[in-house]
This record gives structure tokens, C-alpha cells and sequence, in this order.
């Protein structure tokens, strides 16, 4: 207790570098074990076994380390001092707001260990989660297992997963729990145990239930009051809702479409009854190509009904991946289609105007040339215009490099775009405090010009973005970032350098709120690359998941070696690849640079 290098000196010297070297995979696993040569105060050298844990408070932050060392040539003393830290650790978990458990990884997911505390979180007693094999299973509630069951693979793809359900307390009443899992591997990388907790958070889910009731109110009412028909489906292609006039174009005879019917059904059900003009004589082959059209939405498509109505349906795809559709009656006005056409081409044409001058406002990209030795820009907006940006520019003592992620795409993103890129020129040239002064001076002011910096307003926008000082002279680099990484890859392998947690401009975050520098020293091997969530989000391969942030640094590293318009020509290619036939989520911007010696 009283030298501060007491054990480090005590550690034989041909142990402590590979000791020293694994201690950090305590902060990935929350677990850590292993053997070395400890020298006793006799000068001897024993053999002891040391094994540590790492506390973690309510919030995940880290907490404390509790560790035994444990002489293997007298078992009994190990066993002793084993028994020790685990009254202690197990004293600490029984006075947590979480249940902690256990269970095996792998042959019959077997009950290894839970707090104490289940009996005052939960009201049962720790041998009914340890000796009821389906414990677990018959007390969430019979309506969200299969959900909850069908993304238990993410805890094996990714290592952790945290799921939200209703589960039964001993007294009977269901409550709302955050379940939060961990998987443990050892070092072959075979899955050991799952440590998870479990947390009630039903006064929250309440609160957000009954905060969802009265916004799904509020829009029910606002789309009965439009005059076309309205309907939303979700992912899986069934009628969340539809306002009074889509049940009248949809309605059989029998009443309206009942929510929960997928939209084939409801389409054939029209078909069939005869409620669709077009489709008479050719009944499967125009349903082939409706059902199409609704899967992928483009361009509004002109239906005739049977009953000599003309309707325009305009659909597209929801970030959630449902369907909207607007259901227009142009019977009075068909005879003005060309009109109508043409004011439609004139707004694509202003778009892709639009498009040209966001391109004109970006920096030119032979500026990065200044300070990159290589380098390569993917910038591909999901929508004609987008929310990324990018941005080059001399400062003192350097050249600034910086990409940003606006909220939403489309024209919203573009608006955003010029918020920001308003508020750039001065950010960047009066920035004393580096990349972390112009991360805030943009929070200050999106939030001060969209009226965000009060506790309450209708809007909350805002931005995500990643700045960097490049010291040519020094060799130099300082990074920081608002819910932003930078990446680093060289032949020793690839790091991810972390951002802080918020974002700029959002409501939610205080005027106040400040971003930390990150200085380091760059070597002439060394690339570095700033990529928005376009690439990490996007949805695709043969399971439907995220592209993620583990494929990005593996394709990194595989890529370390060649030349950036190569990266880029792979990247592109692997993207495109990743995607397949699923729908474009983001928009998209990759930089990578080496910067000049």
C-alpha cells in the first residue's frame, strides 16, 4: 500500500513485459487472468496465479479493479485469498441497481452465476434462475420472445448485444427490463460465458410508450384531414395505418383494409374485386409490376380505377424501412398532365441545378493536394443533393481537414450543408483552441441560428463531424471529433482514434458543451481516413446487416500497402458489393490521405 511500484518491482523481470501486455484486455472482457514469478520477501521466487475483474458503475463507466494473486504452490492460500475477493466482489454486485448473470456460451447455455440482488430487483430467489434450466425463457413475456430470440446472433457476430422486453416478477406483474450482454472468448477466440444484467427501466418505457401513443395521435389526426388517401407500411410490408380515403380506394365491399394486412393482399384482393381499370385482361402481370414499383419506389405512377377516376400514387421508403404512399385524385385535373409533368421535370432540373451548386460550394479538391503526399474522396450523395460535406483549408501553423454529416439527405441535408459551411470560414480561421474551438464555435452557432439553444422548440438538427490540424513541420496532427472518428492505418495495424459523444448543434446538448484535442506524431507510412455513417450503417450482405466498423479497419488494413486511388477503386467496390440489391440508406463520404513528409 505504501510503494507505488511494489508490485512492478516484485514481477521477475523475463515476465513482466508479456504480464504488462495482455493487463489492457482487462477493459475489453472485464475479466483478466494470468501466471507469472512473484519474488517473496525472502528473495524467492513463487509462482502465483492472478486474477482480476474490472467494476463497472450503472452507467458502464469504469469503476475499480479487484484482483488475487494466488501462489499455486500452496493451493490452500490461493483458495483463501480467492474466496476473499469474491465476498467482496459479490457484496459489491448485491448492492447494485442491476442484476448480474451468467450462463454458458456454449453446449446447453447452462446457468453459471446471478447476483443476489435478484431478490430485490426482481423478487426471486438466485436458485430459481441457477437450478430452472427455462427460467429465462417462461418468464419473458410470450409476445416479445421471438423478437428477443432472433437477435441473439448479435451477441455472437458483435460480442455484445442490449435488447429491451417484458419479463414477470415474482409477485406476477411484468415489468420493463434492459438487458445488457457481454460475450467472454478466451484466447482462441472460442465463446466461453455470457455475462449480461439485467436493469428495470419500465418507468422510462412508459413514459416513452405513452409520449409514442400521443405522437401516433396527433398524426392520425392530421392525416384525416388531408384529401388524399394516406397509407404507411412497415419493414415487413404490413398497413401500419391509412386515412379514411385510402380505405375507400381499397375497400371491397367488405370495409376498409384492416391494419396488419400486408399489401399484396390488399392489392389482390382490389384486383380481384375489380376495382382496377388497368389491371383488367392482365391481372398477374400488372400485379407483378405494381407489387415492383411499391418494393422499389421512383417516379409517382398513374393508375386508373374502374369507377373512371385517375390517381397518381407517390411512394417512398421510410428510414425505418417501411413504405409511405400518397394516393392523389388528378381525375379533374388530367387533362394539365403535360402541364403537370413539366413543372415536375422543371423541380428534378432545379435539383440537379441544386446539385451543381453544393458541388460549387464544396472546396475544390486539388486543395488537399497541398498538404497529402496521396489521397482519395468519395462523396456520393444518397438523394441528388445530400448532408455530407467536406472541407480544406490553410490555417495557422497548418491546413485544416475536416468532414461533416448533416442531419437528414436530400434537400433537408443540403440546408444544413449551408448552415454550416456558413459558419466554416470563420471557425476555421479564428480557432486558437485548434480543432476542438471550431467543433464548438459550430455547435454555438446551428444551435443560436435554428433557435436550439432553448430548453424547447420544434426543431432539433444538428451535425456530426471530424476535424483535423495537419503540422506539415512538426509532423503533426490534432484531431477532434463530434460523434466522429479518425482512422489510422500503417503496418502496424489499424486504430480507431474516438471522437467525443456529442454531436453539434442538437437541442439535447448544452451551448456549453466543449471537444477534447487528440495531438499525436505521424510517421510517412502512416494513412489516415475520416468516413461518414453512410459507409458504417449501410445495410447489406447475405444477412442483412450493417457494413460496421470491424469490415471498414479489416479492408483498411488489407489495403494498408497500396496506392490511395486503388483503396478507393476496392472501396468502391466492396461497397457496392456489401450492398447488393438492398436500398442506398445515406450519404456517403470516405477521405483518405497520407500526409506529405
Amino acid at each position: 500500500m505504501e510503494h507505488a511500484d511494489f508490485w512492478r518491482s516484485h514481477v521477475h523481470p523475463d515476465d513482466l513485459a508479456g504480464v504488462e501486455a495482455e493487463e489492457a484486455s482487462i477493459f475489453d472482457k472485464g475479466r483478466h487472468a494470468t501466471e507469472y514469478r512473484f519474488r517473496k520477501r525472502n528473495g524467492k521466487y513463487i509462482w502465483v496465479s492472478d486474477e482480476q475483474y474490472l467494476l463497472r458503475d450503472e452507467h458502464g463507466e469504469p469503476v475499480e479493479i479487484v484482483g488475487s494473486w494466488s501462489n499455486i504452490s500452496a493451493r490452500k492460500t490461493a483458495e483463501e485469498a480467492e474466496n476473499a475477493a469474491r465476498a467482496r466482489f459479490d457484496l459489491m454486485l448485491h448492492s447494485a441497481p442491476a442484476v448480474v448473470y451468467s450462463f454458458s456460451a456454449t453446449g446447453s447455455f447452462a446457468p453459471t452465476f446471478v447476483s443476489g440482488n435478484i431478490k430485490r430487483v426482481l423478487g426471486y430467489e438466485p436458485d430459481d434462475y441457477l437450478k430452472q434450466a427455462d427460467f429465462w425463457r417462461s418468464n419473458v413475456l410470450p409476445e416479445d420472445l421471438p423478437a428477443v430470440e432472433a437477435g441473439q446472433s448479435e451477441l455472437f457476430d458483435q460480442g455484445r448485444r442490449v435488447s429491451e422486453y417484458r419479463f414477470r416478477k415474482a409477485d406476477g406483474n411484468y415489468c420493463w427490463v434492459s438487458d445488457e450482454q457481454t460475450l467472454i472468448k478466451d484466447r482462441n477466440g472460442t465463446p466461453l460465458e455470457v455475462i449480461g444484467t439485467w436493469s428495470e427501466v419500465t418507468e422510462r418505457k412508459t413514459a416513452e410508450q405513452a409520449a409514442l401513443h400521443e405522437r401516433e395521435q396527433r398524426l392520425t389526426d392530421a392525416i384525416e384531414t388531408i384529401s388524399e388517401g394516406f397509407s404507411l407500411y412497415d419493414s415487413e410490408d404490413r398497413l401500419v395505418l391509412g386515412n379514411q380515403k385510402y380505405g375507400e380506394l381499397f375497400d371491397a365491399g367488405d370495409g376498409p383494409p384492416e391494419p396488419g394486412a400486408s399489401f399484396e393482399t390488399i392489392l389482390r384482393k382490389a384486383v380481384a374485386h375489380g376495382l382496377i381499370e388497368d389491371a383488367k385482361g392482365r391481372e398477374e402481370g400488372w400485379l407483378r409490376q405494381r407489387l415492383d414499383e411499391h418494393r422499389y419506389p421512383g417516379e409517382p405512377i398513374l393508375q386508373r380505377r374502374s369507377d373512371g377516376r385517375w390517381l397518381q400514387i407517390s411512394e417512398r421508403r421510410t428510414e425505418t424501412g417501411g413504405t409511405v404512399a400518397v394516393y392523389s385524385d388528378l381525375t379533374e385535373i388530367k387533362e394539365s398532365e403535360r402541364r403537370a409533368a413539366a413543372a415536375n421535370q422543371l423541380i428534378l432540373q432545379s435539383l440537379h441545378y441544386a446539385s451543381r451548386i453544393q458541388s460549387a460550394v464544396l472546396p475544390a479538391r486539388r486543395e488537399i493536394e497541398a498538404i497529402a503526399a496521396d489521397h482519395f474522396l468519395i462523396w456520393e450523395p444518397r438523394d441528388i443533393v445530400g448532408g455530407d460535406f467536406f472541407w480544406f483549408q490553410p490555417v495557422e501553423d497548418g491546413h485544416a481537414i475536416m468532414v461533416g454529416d448533416c442531419t437528414g439527405h436530400g434537400v433537408p441535408g443540403a440546408f444544413m450543408t449551408l448552415i454550416a459551411w456558413g459558419l466554416l470560414d470563420r471557425m476555421l480561421r479564428d480557432a486558437p483552441g485548434g480543432p476542438s474551438a471550431v467543433l464548438s464555435g459550430l455547435h454555438q452557432g446551428v444551435q443560436s441560428l435554428l433557435g436550439q439553444d432553448e430548453q424547447h422548440g420544434e426543431t432539433d438538427d444538428g451535425l456530426e463531424a471530424g476535424v483535423c490540424f495537419i503540422d506539415l513541420s512538426k509532423r503533426q496532427i490534432t484531431f477532434a471529433g463530434a460523434r466522429f472518428s479518425l482512422w489510422r492505418s500503417n503496418s502496424e495495424g489499424v486504430i480507431e482514434i474516438k471522437g467525443d459523444r456529442e454531436g453539434l448543434g442538437y437541442r439535447r446538448y448544452r451551448p456549453e458543451t466543449r471537444f477534447k484535442n487528440t495531438t499525436f506524431g505521424y510517421d510517412s507510412g502512416d494513412a489516415f481516413y475520416l468516413t461518414t455513417d453512410g459507409l458504417i450503417e449501410q445495410i447489406g450482405g447475405p444477412r442483412g446487416r450493417a457494413f460496421g466498423k470491424q469490415r471498414f479497419k479489416d479492408l483498411l488494413y488489407k489495403l494498408r500497402d497500396a496506392p490511395m486511388n486503388e483503396q478507393e477503386e476496392t472501396l468502391r467496390d466492396a461497397f457496392e458489393k456489401f450492398q447488393g440489391d438492398q436500398r442506398r440508406r445515406d450519404d456517403l463520404t470516405v477521405l483518405g490521405f497520407i500526409p506529405r513528409a
